[in-house]
């Protein structure tokens, strides 16, 4: 039984883990590789830089190796790349990679940082998610705003009554967030 669970975590850490921690520390926010298909771009990079890593490890412990005396054997290959797995995730968290982290204590909790955003201190993990939410939409509205008008001064007539009311929408849904913003106490007075 042990042998199974040595194979599986062997193949973890050779084709999963480094590459994973490492994809989540170059890209920590979720939809920065592809908004639809993020998670698999995470695990296939991931397997492929895992294989890379654990080659590389593997020519650094063989360069090291003594004819008398090899290196490159599960001891030291497995503390070399659990310390590089966690070196990577530590980094990953401190950049924000797994905002997950804030479930198992508040103070775990470290959010990407998203321009616009406010540093919030001493707010909850829950009031944290969602004034990040609301920046981000309220930065999304703004870009449609923007789309919007530059249609609407190219359009005729009847077309420009359908911009000036999704403009309107769109203004009122941004003074939403905004009042809602200042009420969690992170939005730009």
């Amino acid at each position: 039984m042990s042998s199974i669970f040595q194979v599986a975590a062997g193949i973890a850490i050779i084709f999963f883990l480094p590459g994973f921690t490492l994809v989540n520390l170059l890209f920590p926010r979720r939809g920065e590789l592809d908004p639809e298909y993020d998670i698999i771009y995470r695990v296939t990079l991931g397997m492929g830089v895992s294989v890379v890593i654990s080659i590389l490890v593997g020519f650094m412990l063989n360069a090291m190796s003594t004819e008398g005396h090899g290196y490159v054997t599960e001891g030291p290959l497995w503390a070399v790349l659990l310390s590089i797995t966690g070196l990577f995730t530590l980094a990953g968290w401190i950049r924000g990679a797994y905002p997950r982290a804030g479930l198992i204590h508040p103070g775990l909790y470290r959010s990407t940082s998203i321009r616009g955003v406010p540093k919030t201190k001493g707010l909850s993990y829950n009031k944290k998610k969602r004034t990040e939410k609301l920046v981000l939409e309220r930065e999304a509205l703004l870009a449609d705003l923007k789309t919007l008008v530059e249609s609407s001064s190219t359009s005729n007539p009847q077309r420009k009554l359908y911009y000036r009311q999704r403009i309107d929408d769109a203004r009122g849904r941004v003074d939403q967030i905004n009042e809602e913003l200042r009420s969690l106490g992170g939005g730009k007075k």
